[in-house]
């Protein structure tokens, strides 16, 4: 007889009790005995206990982030105190298919040698539900230094916890303003091994219109270019990089940064003319139309800026 997998759910959160019992309640449903725990890490906010009375089978523990205050550090406390053979991340906003968890590890005993699984999403807006399929069943850093694929969406992670320490490494908690992190755990992971993909929506991705990033244009902006900076692959691959620098003159010109980001989506322009967003900086620096505006539209189509 097979040892079902043991899989801790890691749920960073804060400040969002009522999504927070909803993303629990979901985990709850898991088909199959994987889930050996639900780890829910409190950032900036005190724990709160009463949440371990949801369950007995799996227990839900309530702990405190004992690293830099973020998502990053939220994450990073969850690895260090799961005792699964796999780790799963859920953001306390999302919501888990009942099978995500059984279709990922069937996914993964196709390739034994595996560390490292996401899964297609549906995007929650307002009302509306926008499947994304990523059309795939492997990601490799070139796949992710072209396109974020953000169907490969955090709270779709399921990783090996041995292949964290063993190469991956912990979220990097020096990004600013925490913008990314996921990108670049993404990224890291698939420098070393491909990543597998379960091509179905395992994950109700909620996206809000005031979202955490929405008027961080600056930080947002800097983010990219560390994550630039520490991603050597972007410089042999001149569509992703375009796509990037067209990301930042999009927040500088939403910054008010006119003659920067005009510069910026010229240089994203000559390197990848097909790219769209150096078409619309000009719209947004003389401000024919609002970034805020623009990002809600392509939100509300399932897309972002």
């Amino acid at each position: 007889m097979t040892v079902p997998a043991r899989v801790s759910a890691v749920i960073p959160t804060r400040d969002r009790p009522e999504l927070l019992r909803r993303a629990i309640r979901a985990m709850l449903t898991q088909t199959g005995e994987q889930l050996c725990e639900i780890i829910i890490v409190f950032d900036q906010s005190e724990p709160d206990e009463s949440l371990v009375e949801l369950s007995i089978e799996p227990p839900i523990r309530v702990i405190a982030n004992s690293h830099k205050p973020g998502l990053a550090g939220g994450r990073n406390t969850g690895i260090e105190a799961a005792t699964g053979e796999w780790i799963a991340f859920c953001d306390d906003d999302d919501v888990w298919a009942s099978d995500k968890l059984e279709r990922q590890l069937d996914a993964l005993a196709t390739k034994p040698e595996a560390d490292f699984a996401v899964g297609s999403v549906v995007i929650a807006y307002g009302s509306k539900r926008i499947p994304r399929k990523a059309g795939i069943q492997e990601i490799g850093i070139a796949d992710l230094v072209r396109d974020r694929i953000m169907e490969a969406h955090p709270s779709t992670y399921l990783v090996r916890r041995s292949a964290i320490a063993g190469g991956i490494g912990p979220v990097d908690e020096d990004l600013p303003g925490g913008y990314a992190e996921d990108y670049d755990w993404l990224l890291r992971a698939a420098r070393i091994k491909p990543i597998l993909v379960a091509d179905r929506a395992v994950t109700e991705v909620e996206w809000h219109p005031e979202s955490f990033f929405g008027n961080r244009w600056e930080t947002i902006d800097t983010a990219l270019a560390f994550l630039v900076a520490k991603t050597p692959e972007f410089e042999q691959e001149p569509r992703g990089l375009a796509r990037i620098l067209g990301q930042r003159a999009f927040a500088q010109a939403a910054s008010g940064l006119k003659k920067q980001a005009l510069s910026t989506a010229w240089h994203a322009f000559r390197l990848d003319w097909r790219q769209p967003r150096p078409y619309i900086v000009p719209i947004v620096a003389s401000g024919i139309v609002s970034a805020e505006r623009l990002v809600k539209w392509a939100n509300a189509t399932g897309r972002g800026f």
